[in-house]
Protein backbone atom coordinates (compact mmCIF):
# COMPACT_ATOMS: atom_id res chain seq x y z
CA UNK A 1 0.00 0.00 0.00
CA UNK A 2 1.35 3.55 -1.01
CA UNK A 3 0.34 6.91 0.85
CA UNK A 4 -2.78 7.89 -1.87
CA UNK A 5 -4.15 4.48 -0.91
CA UNK A 6 -3.34 4.80 2.64
CA UNK A 7 -5.86 8.07 2.64
CA UNK A 8 -8.33 7.13 0.01
CA UNK A 9 -8.68 4.50 2.53
CA UNK A 10 -8.83 6.49 5.46
CA UNK A 11 -11.22 8.86 3.35
CA UNK A 12 -13.68 5.92 2.91
CA UNK A 13 -12.77 4.86 6.24
CA UNK A 14 -14.53 8.25 7.67
CA UNK A 15 -17.01 8.38 5.14
CA UNK A 16 -18.57 5.33 6.17
CA UNK A 17 -18.28 6.12 9.90
CA UNK A 18 -19.71 9.73 9.70
CA UNK A 19 -23.57 9.45 10.34
CA UNK A 20 -25.23 10.18 6.69
CA UNK A 21 -27.79 12.48 9.05
CA UNK A 22 -24.99 15.11 9.12
CA UNK A 23 -24.56 15.77 5.66
CA UNK A 24 -20.73 16.49 6.35
CA UNK A 25 -18.84 15.71 2.82
CA UNK A 26 -15.33 15.15 2.85
CA UNK A 27 -13.98 17.96 0.85
CA UNK A 28 -10.53 17.65 2.15
CA UNK A 29 -8.01 17.73 0.00
CA UNK A 30 -5.80 15.25 0.17
CA UNK A 31 -2.44 17.10 0.48
CA UNK A 32 -3.72 17.73 3.87
CA UNK A 33 -3.59 13.98 5.00
CA UNK A 34 0.04 13.47 3.30
CA UNK A 35 2.50 14.47 6.25
CA UNK A 36 0.46 12.31 8.52
CA UNK A 37 0.63 9.59 5.99
CA UNK A 38 4.51 9.70 5.47
CA UNK A 39 4.11 9.58 9.43
CA UNK A 40 2.33 6.52 9.76
CA UNK A 41 4.71 4.63 7.19
CA UNK A 42 7.58 6.05 9.09
CA UNK A 43 6.42 4.24 11.88
CA UNK A 44 5.42 1.34 10.48
CA UNK A 45 2.28 0.91 11.65
CA UNK A 46 -0.30 -1.95 10.83
CA UNK A 47 -2.40 -1.02 7.49
CA UNK A 48 -5.66 -1.36 9.47
CA UNK A 49 -3.85 1.03 12.37
CA UNK A 50 -2.94 2.87 10.35
CA UNK A 51 -5.48 3.79 8.18
CA UNK A 52 -8.00 4.18 11.41
CA UNK A 53 -5.22 6.61 12.80
CA UNK A 54 -5.43 8.93 9.75
CA UNK A 55 -8.96 8.68 9.70
CA UNK A 56 -8.76 10.42 13.16
CA UNK A 57 -6.48 12.46 12.11
CA UNK A 58 -8.57 14.03 8.66
CA UNK A 59 -12.20 14.55 10.90
CA UNK A 60 -9.30 16.58 13.57
CA UNK A 61 -8.05 18.43 10.43
CA UNK A 62 -11.43 19.25 9.06
CA UNK A 63 -12.85 20.47 12.19
CA UNK A 64 -9.92 22.77 12.23
CA UNK A 65 -11.07 23.97 8.73
CA UNK A 66 -15.08 23.83 9.55
CA UNK A 67 -14.20 26.55 12.37
CA UNK A 68 -11.74 28.25 10.49
CA UNK A 69 -13.56 28.97 7.92
CA UNK A 70 -15.39 31.57 8.37
CA UNK A 71 -15.78 34.96 6.43
CA UNK A 72 -17.76 37.99 6.65
CA UNK A 73 -19.56 36.78 3.76
CA UNK A 74 -21.15 33.09 5.98
CA UNK A 75 -24.02 34.35 8.04
CA UNK A 76 -27.31 32.56 8.91
CA UNK A 77 -27.77 29.06 8.34
CA UNK A 78 -23.91 28.85 5.76
CA UNK A 79 -22.34 30.14 9.52
CA UNK A 80 -24.20 27.88 11.61
CA UNK A 81 -23.60 25.07 9.40
CA UNK A 82 -20.19 25.47 9.78
CA UNK A 83 -19.63 26.05 13.21
CA UNK A 84 -22.25 22.23 13.61
CA UNK A 85 -19.94 20.69 11.50
CA UNK A 86 -16.81 21.70 12.97
CA UNK A 87 -18.29 20.83 16.81
CA UNK A 88 -19.25 17.53 15.32
CA UNK A 89 -16.35 16.31 14.00
CA UNK A 90 -14.15 17.52 17.35
CA UNK A 91 -16.63 15.23 19.12
CA UNK A 92 -16.56 12.57 16.07
CA UNK A 93 -12.77 12.00 16.76
CA UNK A 94 -13.31 11.24 20.15
CA UNK A 95 -16.04 8.88 19.40
CA UNK A 96 -13.62 7.07 16.84
CA UNK A 97 -10.96 6.53 19.84
CA UNK A 98 -12.69 4.73 21.88
CA UNK A 99 -14.81 2.72 19.30
CA UNK A 100 -11.19 1.71 18.25
CA UNK A 101 -9.49 1.59 21.74
CA UNK A 102 -6.74 4.14 21.07
CA UNK A 103 -6.96 5.43 24.63
CA UNK A 104 -3.87 6.65 24.68
CA UNK A 105 -4.32 8.90 22.20
CA UNK A 106 -6.96 10.22 22.98
CA UNK A 107 -5.72 11.24 26.45
CA UNK A 108 -2.35 12.43 24.60
CA UNK A 109 -4.31 14.30 21.26
CA UNK A 110 -7.32 16.16 23.49
CA UNK A 111 -5.23 19.10 25.80
CA UNK A 112 -2.90 19.82 22.48
CA UNK A 113 -6.76 20.07 20.47
CA UNK A 114 -7.45 22.30 23.29
CA UNK A 115 -4.22 24.43 23.16
CA UNK A 116 -4.73 24.44 19.22
CA UNK A 117 -8.16 26.38 19.75
CA UNK A 118 -6.48 28.27 22.46
CA UNK A 119 -3.98 29.56 19.73
CA UNK A 120 -6.60 29.89 17.18
CA UNK A 121 -8.15 32.56 19.52
CA UNK A 122 -5.33 34.46 20.20
CA UNK A 123 -4.20 34.29 16.43
CA UNK A 124 -1.32 32.26 17.02
CA UNK A 125 0.07 29.87 14.58
CA UNK A 126 -1.19 26.37 15.64
CA UNK A 127 -0.88 24.34 12.06
CA UNK A 128 2.54 22.04 13.36
CA UNK A 129 1.14 21.51 16.60
CA UNK A 130 -1.14 18.89 15.37
CA UNK A 131 1.07 17.14 13.31
CA UNK A 132 4.28 17.22 16.00
CA UNK A 133 1.34 15.92 18.73
CA UNK A 134 1.39 12.84 16.37
CA UNK A 135 5.24 12.30 16.20
CA UNK A 136 5.39 12.51 19.78
CA UNK A 137 2.46 10.17 20.42
CA UNK A 138 4.09 7.94 18.18
CA UNK A 139 7.73 8.43 19.72
CA UNK A 140 6.13 7.55 23.14
CA UNK A 141 4.69 4.41 22.23
CA UNK A 142 7.92 3.21 20.20
CA UNK A 143 9.92 3.68 23.46
CA UNK A 144 6.71 1.89 25.59
CA UNK A 145 7.00 -0.97 23.32
CA UNK A 146 11.04 -1.40 23.32
CA UNK A 147 10.91 -0.99 27.40
CA UNK A 148 7.83 -3.98 27.95
CA UNK A 149 10.21 -5.74 25.49
CA UNK A 150 13.19 -5.31 27.68
CA UNK A 151 11.48 -6.47 30.58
Amino acid sequence: MNKYELIQDAFQTLQREISPDTGIQLDMPCEEAEEMANLLFEYGLPTLRSTRLLSIYIAIKLALLRHSDFSNSLHGENLTRKVLDGDYLYSFYVQLCLQWNEYDLLAHLAPVIKQIQIRRIEGASYHDVLLQCWELFFELEKESVRKSRAM
